[in-house]
Formats: structure tokens, C-alpha cells, sequence
């Protein structure tokens, strides 16, 4: 059995870098992972421990030392899915000083609007599916192997592979698209900033992407399902507004590289502050302001600007 205190993790090992691929097959319901996380082992141990949920771990590999002359060695994986942990076990003590664990591992897309799930919505009659992350508070480790926990902080570097059509966003910019012989491609962005694991975020499906829209140096979108476009123009205008205006209240540029609002058909909160890939419930982001009360137009403004005030008090410092 995995030797921890409760639930929480132990901090021999604190991580620093997560670099994470993951292919979503969304006819299926299904993905397949791998996450190659850059440690500092600060206290001498032979066993790695992090948080795991409703994955089937199929590979693990251990490399101690820097990553470009370190020392491979052999590493067993042993779960516990009561406390919802992963511990990597080798066969001796690692030294102080850096390594990287790298996991394959596959899952499902879950219905329960929280992890990595799946959110149906109709256009033009058709069934369509978009995969959406909430990982707040504790649900990262249903989409990778992870130290989540807030204090846990580390960047990210995030590669989302598709079938051809589709879109993916994440945190932060793209820097790249590959386009594979299978008819799938992949989307790769750029490294986050120092954050806990609640605050990545990515969704993948049939979207459509406003025009940016520039508030001092950070371009905002608004992403949504097909045929709804006419409606994002509101939340486009309040986003850059208040981007402006938390600018020059905290004096502080805003944190990110870039910030997309997701309308999201299913889900389970008003919103979600997610580093630069903020969701909502679709209802309160898309309106026609011509047509909406005065009420639904405060509601959707106060939920807009309660958002990005998060991306200071939140996201950029953990309250």
C-alpha cells in the first residue's frame, strides 16, 4: 500500500515542468496521454508519489538527473484509487537533484462535468460532442498523472491531437499545427507561466473563434459551437473592457499571453478562471444585447469581469 499521510502528498518531490500530449478520440469517448514532468527530488527517496484518478497507467520511465545526460533506470507503477494516487516505486534511493518522469497512460471522456468530459450540443439537427476540462478543485488527475495540489506550481507545456476539422485551445498561445498522414492533427502552444494544476485548462471540438479583439498588448476571442457568432460580440467588448481596466487597477499587465472565452453548452458552474482559456456556461456568455434584459446583461457582465479579475487574484497569485 502507498505510504502517504491521508490524501495529501508528501513534498520530497515537487515538480516543475509538465510537458503533456493528449489525443482525444471524441466518437469514441476516449483519449490517450503522455505527460514527461521535470522534478526536483529535495529529499532522498526511492519512491515518486503523485496524484492519479480514473486512468490505466500503460508505461512509466524514470531518468535521474539533467535531462539531457541523466541516468535512465527501471520504475514499477503501483496505484491507489481510493486516495487517488500514483506511486512510482525504483530500485534504489534516488540522490538529491533533477529528474523527469515520464507516464502513458489512457482514459475516458466522463459525463460528470468535471476532469476531461464531454459536452453534446446539436447543429443543424446533427448530434456533435466538445471535450472540455474542469479541473477545479481536484480533478487534474482525471486527465494526467500530477502533484494536484494549489501549491504545487509548475508551467506547462500542452500538445492536443484531433481529428482534422476540429479545434483545440488551451492556456496559452499556438506556436504550431502538424497535420498526420491519419487525417488527425495536432495543435501545440507555447509554455504557461508558474501555475497550480486547477488552472490548465483545454477544450477540443467543432468551434468557432471570433476575431481578436486588443485590449493594451492581449488579444481576446471569444470561442463557441457553430452558428452562434452574432451572439459574442457583447462578451468580446466587456472582456477587453476589463482587461483594461484590472490593467490599470493593479497596475500589473495582465498575467497571460492571450485570453479566450469558451462557451461551453454543458457546464456545471457560472465559470471557470483558467489561465487565458476561461469557460463558461454558454447562457452566460453569448447574448444579444438588443434582445436580453437588462438583468441577463448585468448577470453575464458581472460573471465576464468577476473572470478576469481572477487572472490577478487567482491565477497569477494563488489565494
Amino acid at each position: 500500500m502507498i505510504s502517504a499521510t491521508g490524501h495529501r502528498l508528501p513534498h520530497d518531490v515537487v515538480p516543475s515542468n509538465y510537458r503533456l500530449h493528449i489525443d482525444s478520440d471524441l466518437e469514441a469517448s476516449t483519449f490517450h496521454g503522455s505527460v514527461e514532468i521535470t522534478v526536483d527530488i529535495v529529499e532522498p527517496t526511492a519512491h515518486i508519489i503523485c496524484n492519479c484518478a480514473h486512468l490505466e497507467i500503460l508505461d512509466t520511465t524514470l531518468t535521474v538527473g539533467p535531462v539531457d545526460a541523466g541516468r535512465s533506470m527501471p520504475v514499477s507503477a503501483q496505484l491507489d484509487p481510493d486516495r487517488e494516487l500514483l506511486k512510482l516505486i525504483a530500485n534504489e534511493t534516488l540522490p538529491c537533484g533533477p529528474a523527469t518522469i515520464r507516464v502513458e497512460f489512457r482514459g475516458a471522456l466522463n459525463s460528470q462535468l468535471v476532469g476531461y468530459y464531454r459536452s453534446e450540443f446539436s447543429v443543424d439537427g446533427r448530434s456533435e460532442v466538445m471535450a472540455v476540462t474542469q479541473f477545479e478543485a481536484p480533478y487534474a488527475r482525471w486527465a494526467f498523472p500530477c502533484w494536484d495540489e494549489p501549491e504545487f506550481k509548475a508551467s506547462f507545456e500542452i500538445s492536443l491531437t484531433c481529428a482534422e476539422g476540429l479545434t483545440a485551445v488551451s492556456n496559452a498561445n499556438e506556436v504550431g499545427r502538424t497535420h498526420h498522414d491519419d487525417g488527425r492533427v495536432t495543435f501545440r502552444f507555447a509554455p504557461t507561466m508558474k501555475m497550480s494544476t486547477y488552472l490548465v485548462a483545454w477544450v477540443v471540438g467543432d468551434l468557432e473563434i471570433s476575431e481578436p479583439v486588443t485590449a493594451g498588448s492581449t488579444q481576446v476571442r471569444v470561442a463557441h459551437r457553430p452558428g452562434v457568432a452574432a451572439l459574442s460580440s457583447f462578451a468580446l467588448e466587456c472582456a477587453a473592457h476589463a482587461v483594461a481596466w484590472f490593467e490599470d487597477y493593479y497596475a500589473i499587465a495582465y498575467p497571460g499571453e492571450k485570453l479566450d472565452l469558451i462557451a461551453v453548452p454543458d457546464f456545471a458552474f457560472g465559470a471557470m478562471e483558467n489561465l487565458g482559456c476561461v469557460t463558461f456556461r454558454e447562457t452566460l456568455l453569448l447574448l444579444d444585447p438588443s434582445h436580453a434584459s437588462r438583468s441577463e446583461t448585468e448577470r453575464a457582465a458581472t460573471v465576464i469581469e468577476h473572470e478576469i479579475a481572477h487572472m490577478w487574484f487567482g491565477d497569477l497569485v494563488t489565494m
